[in-house]
């Protein structure tokens, strides 16, 4: 059992009357933080914190419009972030400029990331609040943030039972840390380090990507939704499917495209296993067991993360799937065919959800088959396979109905070479985040004891 003892004083100060709000590690990071002599209040550092806006129609092309699921650690994900239009609606101080922070003001609270380069003049939703700096290093304060020094400070001022908020003047509440200019630099360079690694392996799963489709004749198939289309009783009748969506032309398309790619083109069932391989966590209800869900894999990149460390206990139902290195996992529910992942290294011998299929294949190279499933040409595959009234996902009998052509060796080793560089370049810039924040952390517990 955890207490914390709080003053009667103190309750009516804050007027905070959640026991959360008093949790000891808050209350501890905190006080730490404000023992430094220098150390201010976010509020005495800004020139400005705004909101967003809250825009709802949205475009193909435009500006980002970022919202909190885009935000990742340190950084923003725009791969998948709305677009809205240029219009003169939207004020010129709420455009975003490399580096600004963005907070997390509602949703997934404790996530701060720094604007890059690439995000100016981009705008954020209502979910979020852009914070402008002014005597410290933006890179430094984000890094800050999202050390468990800066973290619990923002987990602590947010309230709210169901959805978790922060205001804007909470947030100007919160305590930064301000170390020597050239630990802030030291700091700052890290995180650039991180940027352009990570900018780097953008270009390399672009190429991968560039070769898959040129190698496939992709960017010709050319497909859209019809709204009026038929097809004949026969066809209906061989796979007793009544759904008006099984019969888009689309679908018929992407079949046609494959008979004539100039590839052998075989069932999924005769080109890869489909592994059933299980476990039952239960059976070892003690073991600590690395459990992936659909979740912890990002659908623009295919990177596993985050997974959850369960004991086999406490394990659900749906943890069954045993995974090794190597292995593609993909992805059965309608909502979320973009999570395609492959298991790397230290995740071999994991477990993971029975929502997913889990495919490995001696001939082909298991990052070109991770690649091949992220193209529309598998996902249009998968769609259509899809059924169910209330959650359509694609049933385990008809996956290995999958068509998949059959691609030279050394084709699938430049691409696989590829999509290698780009994860090894994600993960070293990772490496760099955590680095400096332990730095930060660092400086933090090495000097909390005397004045630095």
């Amino acid at each position: 059992m955890i207490i914390s003892e709080i003053k009667y004083n103190q309750v009516v100060e804050k007027l905070r009357f959640d026991a959360e709000f008093y949790k000891p590690e808050y209350l501890e990071a905190e006080e730490i933080v404000k023992k430094f002599p220098h150390t201010k209040p976010l509020g005495e550092l800004t020139t400005s914190i705004i909101n967003g806006v809250d825009i709802r129609e949205f475009v193909p092309i435009g500006i980002s419009y970022l919202r909190v699921g885009d935000m990742k650690e340190i950084f923003i994900d725009i791969d998948n972030s709305r677009k809205v239009r240029v219009t003169s609606n939207i004020k010129k101080e709420i455009k975003l400029k490399e580096g600004d922070l963005l907070f997390a003001r509602k949703g997934t609270i404790g996530i701060t990331c720094i604007v890059t380069d690439d995000l100016k003049d981009a705008v954020i939703s209502t979910e979020l609040i852009k914070v402008r700096l002014k005597e410290v290093n933006p890179y430094y304060v984000a890094v800050f943030f999202n050390s468990k020094y800066g973290r619990k400070q923002l987990l602590r001022i947010s309230s709210g039972a169901v959805n978790p908020v922060i205001t804007r003047d909470l947030f100007e509440s919160v305590f930064v840390l301000i170390p020597p200019l050239s630990f802030q630099q030291k700091i700052e360079l890290l995180v650039k380090e991180a940027y352009k690694n990570r900018k780097e392996a953008d270009e390399k799963y672009k190429q991968a990507e560039f070769l898959l489709n040129k190698a496939l004749g992709i960017e010709k198939l050319e497909l859209k939704d019809e709204k009026i289309f038929e097809t004949g009783f026969d066809e209906v009748e061989s796979v007793l499917r009544f759904d008006a969506e099984h019969y888009q032309p689309k679908y018929r398309e992407v079949r046609k495209f494959l008979d004539r790619a100039g590839y052998e083109v075989r069932k999924l069932r005769d080109a890869v296993e489909i592994s059933d391989e299980k476990i039952n966590p239960l059976s070892k209800p003690t073991e600590l067991f690395s459990y992936i869900e659909l979740a912890n894999i990002n659908p623009s990149t295919g990177e596993i993360e985050e997974v959850n460390q369960i004991k086999g206990y406490n394990a659900p139902s749906r943890a069954r799937m045993l995974v090794r290195k190597g292995d593609v996992l993909v992805s059965s529910l309608l909502g979320s065919l973009d999570n395609i992942g492959l298991v790397p290294e230290k995740l071999d011998g994991s477990i993971a959800s029975t929502g997913f299929f889990v495919i490995r294949s001696k001939f082909f190279l298991p990052e070109f088959l991770f690649l091949l499933f992220k193209s529309d040409l598998m996902r249009l595959q998968l769609e259509e396979k899809t059924a169910g009234a209330i959650m359509n996902a694609v049933p385990k009998y008809t996956f290995g109905d999958l068509l998949i052509p059959v691609i030279p060796e050394q084709l699938q080793k430049q691409i696989s070479d590829l999509v290698k560089q780009s994860f090894t370049l994600r993960k070293e810039s990772k490496e760099l985040l955590e680095k400096a924040k332990k730095e930060v952390e660092g400086f933090i517990e090495k000097n909390k004891n005397q004045n630095p």
